[in-house]
């Protein structure tokens, strides 16, 4: 029946021209490389630690965000039933391509450009 309910997902996705969620990866230890279509959540026996992307405008950066409670800037996290993960505040890069966005349920949510003063 799993079969069934993710075949009726996508194809909804598909039909609506929803974008697929980014799939949650829950690990001990960052890997070296990063999938792109992945978000990874970093800790250890309980703990969480800092959540990791690619940057989804493709320039390749890795992206960290603090899940520590002392820490900051930190994130709060939201783990949903369907697997998928939402991110507050906003992701907002500072330096590079300076690319502002929310995860909301595993989906990138872009946020208007700000006017310059």
């Amino acid at each position: 029946m799993n079969w069934l309910r993710r075949l009726w997902r996508t194809a909804w996705r598909w039909i609506w021209r929803q974008p697929t969620p980014l799939r949650t990866v829950w690990v001990g230890e960052l890997p070296d490389t990063l999938d792109a279509q992945q978000v990874y959540i970093v800790g250890e026996g309980g703990y969480l630690w800092f959540a990791a992307l690619r940057c989804p405008c493709g320039c390749g950066a890795t992206v960290h965000m603090s899940l520590m409670p002392d820490g900051r800037p930190r994130w709060t996290m939201t783990a949903h039933e369907d697997g998928t993960i939402s991110l507050s505040p906003s992701i907002w890069r500072t330096r590079g391509c300076r690319s502002h966005f929310f995860l909301r349920r595993g989906v990138i949510a872009w946020c208007p450009p700000c006017a310059s003063s």
